[in-house]
C-alpha cells in the first residue's frame, strides 16, 4: 500500500466522507454569508433583539429535536426494512435453489430455467425499484417460478411434498416486492416533512440575529456548525428515506443480484 494510499484511508476513517456534502456545504455557506450580513447590520445600525427572543429561539429548538428525531427514525427504518427484504430475498433464492438441486426428477435444464427465472426475478425488482423499463418485470418472473413449479409436478418429476418444500420460497419473492414497493410508494406524510421543514428554516433565519446580539462575531462559528448538523440530519434522512434510488447511502441492490447469481451458480454447478 502506498503512502498516499495509507494517508488516504487514514483520513477517510478520521473523517467519513458525507454523500450530502455538496447539498450541506452550500447550505452552510449560504447561512454563513447571510449571517454576516446580520452582523454588519447589528454594527451600522446599534439594533437590539428583544428579551424574550432567545427564550423563543430555546423552545423552537426543542420542537425541531422532537421532529428531527422523528424524522430521523422513520427514514431509518425504512431503510432497514428494505435492507431486511433484500437479505431475505437472498435467502428465500438459496433455499429454492438448493432444495430444487437436492429433488432427483430435475434434471440440468430444469434447474438451470428455475435459476435463470431466480436471478431474472432480482435483476428485474433492482431495475423496477430504481425506476428502468427492463423488459421483463419482476412479476413476470415470479410468475415463471411459479409456473415452473407446477409443470414439474404435472410432469411427475416432483411430488406434491415437493411442491409444498419449494412453493414458500416462490411466494416470497412476491411477498419481497410487494413490501418494497409500498417502501418506495408510500413517503413519509408531506406534513411532517413540511412542518419541519418550516422550523428549520425559521430557526435558522432568527438564529444569527438573536446570537450575534449577545456575542458578536464570536457567533458565526456556532451558527456554521448548527447549521451543518442540523440541515446534515435532514438531508441525511432525506437520502436514506427511499432505499432503492441512486444515491451514496442507497442500498447497493446490485451487490444483492450477484450474491443470488453466484449462489445459484453454485448451488448447480454440481449437478448434471
Amino acid at each position: 500500500m502506498t503512502p498516499y494510499r495509507r494517508l488516504r484511508d487514514l483520513a477517510s476513517a478520521v473523517w467519513p466522507p458525507l454523500p450530502v456534502w455538496k447539498r450541506l456545504d452550500a447550505a452552510v455557506l449560504s447561512m454563513v454569508i447571510y449571517s454576516v450580513a446580520a452582523g454588519v447590520t447589528f454594527e451600522l445600525t446599534g439594533l437590539h433583539m428583544p428579551n424574550w427572543g432567545g427564550m423563543l429561539t430555546l423552545l423552537n429548538a426543542v420542537v425541531l429535536g422532537v421532529l428531527l428525531q422523528f424524522r430521523n427514525r422513520e427514514s431509518y427504518d425504512r431503510w432497514w426494512e428494505g435492507r431486511r427484504l433484500w437479505g431475505q430475498l437472498v435467502n428465500d433464492s438459496r433455499n429454492l435453489c438448493i432444495k430444487a438441486a437436492a429433488m432427483p426428477g430435475l434434471n440440468a435444464a430444469d434447474r438451470s430455467e428455475l435459476g435463470s427465472a431466480v436471478v431474472g426475478f432480482a435483476e428485474s425488482l433492482r431495475d423496477h425499484l430504481k425506476g428502468a423499463a427492463p423488459g421483463i418485470g419482476p412479476l413476470e418472473y415470479a410468475r415463471r417460478t411459479m409456473a415452473l413449479l407446477h409443470r414439474w409436478r404435472a410432469e411427475g418429476k416432483v411430488s406434491d411434498w415437493d411442491l409444498l418444500l419449494l412453493d414458500p420460497h416462490a411466494r416470497g419473492q412476491s411477498d419481497v416486492m410487494g413490501a418494497c414497493e409500498r417502501i418506495k410508494n408510500t413517503p413519509l406524510p408531506l406534513s411532517y416533512r413540511s412542518l419541519l421543514r418550516h422550523g428549520l428554516v425559521l430557526y435558522l433565519l432568527t438564529c444569527p440575529w438573536l446570537i450575534f446580539d449577545d456575542i458578536g462575531w464570536w457567533g458565526l462559528p456556532a451558527i456554521g456548525l448548527l447549521t451543518y448538523f442540523l440541515l446534515g440530519i435532514e438531508l441525511t434522512a432525506e437520502d436514506v428515506e427511499d432505499p432503492f434510488g441512486h444515491d451514496a447511502d442507497d442500498l447497493a441492490l446490485g451487490k444483492f443480484c450477484e450474491t443470488i447469481r453466484n449462489s445459484a451458480a453454485e448451488v448447480f454447478s454440481g449437478n448434471g
